[in-house]
């Protein structure tokens, strides 16, 4: 079989095998396809290339390719890229190895192949599911799945339940997009990332539990979810992305966990059923436009000193009162844009700034006191300081997270 001689390229560099598909050579000396002609009626894609491993379909690789009507993957491939096979109508035979353990956004959507596959799931390479087909109400997706492909269920208008079992590990990008009837769904424990866009215009969609596991939700994921009331995030994501959640105007209460360090731009954007926010001391920025046209929300409460707030009138909107420490960043931010400042309240024994006294202040405190400890960690804020320092004797250690966790205690038991 003939092949292009050259053993090492740049990344930027693009060979030609066969005749009509194309390739490039990673940093690894991987051989990635890239293209093909538009002529290509046979994609037999071989497992080397000049002693080369093949390993990856690139994105848009063989995308809108009218006349590709059968494919075949060695089992050195892993990776399938977002619209490797998009729009390829007349691909009709598609064989797949369980080597692939990552297919990508819409790569086998509008194919003569997948019209043809019976109702329910659409399962390749490791078990991911690309597809669905049929109009059943609710969508039992197989124990054993491990991931669900971005744009998986993209416009199952008749959905209105999804059962995701626990092997799942990753939800792409447009997985439930456009799922207009889809009422509630839990994300369950086991699953890693949430795709941007992932439940993007589910407009029935009111609750959705997302498990612990969850560190990453893309940006846009939940855009236009207009009848979102709660959300449940989970306790490990760093930072609620861009549009996380824009124009979620049912969405009355969000609770962010101490784990998040940043709020993206246009996060909260338009979400006018908000009526108070607290942003806790574990946050460090607030991106442009995050509270904007948040028409309802009159107080927002930032516990962080430093926080760097965005440098626009539509961080925070108009019409709430901020709360802020003295000489604090908010406070800042309220007099450049004229607006209403109110000092914070040290509410005794709440060191993260979330208006409860529980474990997780407690949990704080020692973090705090270890970091300290070990002069891996600047002095605690003013907010800190105070919050935590129950025994009042200038110094956040075990016997504060004690108290807090005494206190904690008896407001459980209604003392």
């Amino acid at each position: 079989m003939p092949f292009h001689t050259e053993v090492y390229a740049d990344d930027s560099e693009e060979f030609l095998y066969n005749d009509n598909i194309y390739y490039q050579i990673n940093n690894h000396d991987e051989i990635v396809i890239t293209r093909s002609r538009a002529t290509i009626e046979e994609a037999n894609i071989p497992e080397e290339i000049n002693g080369m491993p093949v390993t990856e379909i690139g994105v848009s690789a063989f995308q809108k390719k009218e006349r590709l009507k059968s494919v075949s993957l060695p089992a050195s491939v892993h990776t399938i890229g977002d619209y490797a096979f998009y729009q390829c109508r007349a691909l009709e035979t598609i064989e797949i190895p369980e080597t692939v353990t990552y297919i990508g956004t819409k790569s086998f959507k509008e194919t003569l192949w997948m019209k043809n596959q019976p109702e329910g799931c659409v399962i390749l390479g490791n078990n991911i599911v690309v597809g669905f087909q049929g109009s059943t109400l609710e969508a039992v997706i197989p124990d054993g799945t491990t991931a669900i492909a971005g744009g998986a269920f993209e416009n199952c208008t008749e959905i209105m339940s999804v059962q995701i079992p626990e092997t799942v590990r990753n939800i792409g990008g447009l997985a439930f997009s456009g799922c207009r009837k889809l009422t509630e769904c839990r994300i369950p424990d086991g699953v890693e990332t949430l795709g941007e866009y992932a439940f993007n215009w589910c407009a029935a969609l009111q609750k959705i539990d997302i498990a612990d596991s969850v560190t990453s939700i893309g940006n846009h994921a939940f855009v236009g979810c207009t009848g979102l009331i709660q959300v449940d995030l989970p306790r490990n994501i760093s930072r609620i992305e861009t549009a996380v959640f824009q124009g979620c105007s049912s969405l009355s209460k969000i609770h962010l966990p101490s784990s998040v360090r940043e709020i993206g731009n246009e996060a909260f954007y338009g979400c006018i059923s908000l009526t108070e926010f607290s942003v806790r001391s574990t946050v460090i920025s607030i991106g442009t436009d995050a509270f904007r046209n948040c028409s309802s929300l009159y107080k927002v409460s930032v516990y962080n000193e430093d926080c760097k707030i965005a440098d626009s009138s539509g961080t925070i909107d108009t019409n709430a009162v901020i709360y802020g420490l003295r000489e604090s960043t908010a406070q800042i931010y309220a007099q450049s844009y004229e607006r209403q400042f109110v000092v914070i309240p040290y509410l005794a024994g709440d060191i993260n700034g979330d208006t409860y006294v529980d474990i997780s202040d407690a949990t704080q405190v020692l973090a705090i006191y270890a970091s300290m400890g070990s002069g891996t960690m600047h002095e605690p804020s003013e907010y800190e300081q105070f919050a935590g320092d129950i025994n009042e004797d200038n110094s956040l250690d075990i016997a504060d997270a004690t108290e807090i966790l005494r206190i904690y205690a008896e407001n459980g038991a209604g003392m």
